[in-house]
C-alpha cells in the first residue's frame, strides 16, 4: 500500500465546514477503505491520528457540540474508538504536489455517513454492525469486556458454524410488544455457546 501522498477530497454538498467533514471522510477512507495502517483496524488502541481540527478529537471522545458531523465521525467512536488523536497544524510530513501522488477522491455523502459496518459472515451472509449491535454486545457478554469490542463481536460472528437458534417465548413477546412483528427477528449462536 502507498503511504505517501496527498488526498483531495470533494464532498458533493456545500457546507460552511466542508474542510472539518472532508478530514473526517479521508480518515475513514485512508484508515478503513485504503488500509494505509496495512491491516483491517478491529479497534483504535495503538493507532495514533494526527488531525488539524480540534473539533475531530471532541468528536471522537463524543464532547462536540457539532451534530451534523456526528455521522461523519462514526468510524472514531466505533472500530476506531482509543485511537490516540493529536492536533497539529504542522506541515512537515506533508508531500509536495507532483505527477503521481494526488488522489483524488469524489465522496458520496450517502456512503460516508453510514453509521454501520458491512461484513461478510460464512454462516449468516452480510452483517451490518451498529455502534448500538457493539453496545449491547458489551453489555451482555458474560465472559468479561473485550478490550476490541469491535473485534471481538466480528469474530463471533465469522465463526462458522453459528445456526439459527430457538429463542425464548418471552423474549418473543417482548419483540412483539416492542416492534409489532417477530416474524423478522432470529437468534443466531453456536450450538455449545450460552450467548446468543
Amino acid at each position: 500500500t502507498k503511504r505517501k501522498g496527498i488526498l483531495d477530497v470533494h464532498i458533493d454538498f456545500d457546507h460552511e465546514e466542508a474542510d472539518l467533514l472532508a478530514e473526517l471522510v479521508a480518515i475513514r477512507y485512508l484508515a478503513l477503505d485504503k488500509q494505509v495502517f496495512c491491516r483491517e483496524p478491529g479497534a483504535g488502541a495503538g493507532y495514533k491520528l494526527v488531525v488539524s481540527k480540534g473539533a475531530i478529537k471532541k468528536l471522537a471522545l463524543g464532547k462536540s457540540t457539532k451534530a451534523f458531523a456526528f455521522k461523519f465521525a462514526a468510524c472514531l467512536t466505533g472500530r476506531l474508538k482509543g485511537a490516540t488523536i493529536e492536533v497539529s497544524q504542522s506541515m512537515e510530513f506533508m508531500d509536495e504536489p507532483g505527477e503521481g501522488n494526488i488522489e483524488l477522491l469524489d465522496v458520496d455523502k450517502q456512503a460516508y455517513t453510514q453509521t454501520h459496518d458491512e461484513i461478510s459472515t460464512p454462516a449468516i451472509g452480510p452483517v451490518l454492525v451498529t455502534q448500538h449491535a457493539i453496545d449491547q454486545y458489551q453489555a451482555r457478554i458474560t465472559s468479561g469486556d473485550p478490550k476490541k469490542p469491535w473485534a471481538s463481536l466480528v469474530g463471533r460472528l465469522q465463526h462458522p458454524e453459528l445456526q439459527v437458534q430457538p429463542f425464548d417465548e418471552k423474549v418473543a413477546r417482548h419483540k412483539a410488544r416492542k416492534y409489532g412483528r417477530v416474524d423478522n427477528v432470529e437468534v443466531w449462536g453456536h450450538r455449545d455457546s450460552k450467548f446468543k
